[in-house]
């Protein structure tokens, strides 16, 4: 579902390149729940800005094992270890990145505070500079009809996994969005 022909936001395109006073690696972190434009927003960057390297669990997961409920068994518990495996991975490859001094297209939901701050913490101490970006929606029906419409769709590496209301309400009800974590935040219509 994610359409890389989307321009990337004008609000976000001069925080994405390094300049001679600040030549740190650039970390774009995404934040924002199932069906805000994460995935969209990564690819966008990725077009308009090669220099990055997207990490995606999805895409993890994706190259280890294939997609969920097609290459794999549509089962809780071995997506859950699948999960962990690629959590291992995704930490390594980001702390290989930031030690290349690459820019990294950061894709995650972090939908707690505590988790944007170690995420935040590591690209920090690896040398890179944070561009946090909050995809926002407002109206959670909007989010609901995206989901949706994905879940519709034909499965890919990142859609794999149907959402259905109920965890998306608990999605929903558990986010914490941000609030003066210098953030840019980009509303989701």
């Amino acid at each position: 579902m994610a359409d890389p022909g989307v321009p990337v936001p004008e609000v976000l395109i001069p925080h994405l390149q390094r300049t001679p006073s600040d030549p740190r690696p650039v970390v774009l972190m995404t934040c924002g729940l199932a069906g805000a434009g994460k995935t969209t927003l990564v690819k966008s960057v990725l077009k308009y800005h090669p220099q990055f390297t997207r990490i995606s669990i999805d895409d993890i997961i994706y190259k280890a094992h294939g997609i969920y409920g097609i290459d794999y068994p549509a089962s809780s518990s071995l997506y859950d270890q699948y999960m962990s495996e690629a959590n291992a991975v995704y930490l390594g490859t980001f702390r290989k990145l930031l030690a290349e001094g690459k820019d990294i297209a950061f894709e995650r939901s972090c939908y707690a505070k505590e988790d944007r701050n170690e995420w935040r913490k590591i690209a920090e101490d690896g040398g890179g500079r944070i561009v946090f970006v909050f995809l926002r929606a407002r109206d959670k029906e909007i989010l609901w009809t995206r989901i949706c419409a994905r879940n519709a769709a034909e499965k890919t590496a990142d859609s794999a996994l149907d959402i259905s209301r109920e965890i998306f309400e608990m999605y929903w009800n558990g986010f914490e969005n941000p609030e003066g974590e210098d953030e840019i935040e980009i509303e989701v219509l």
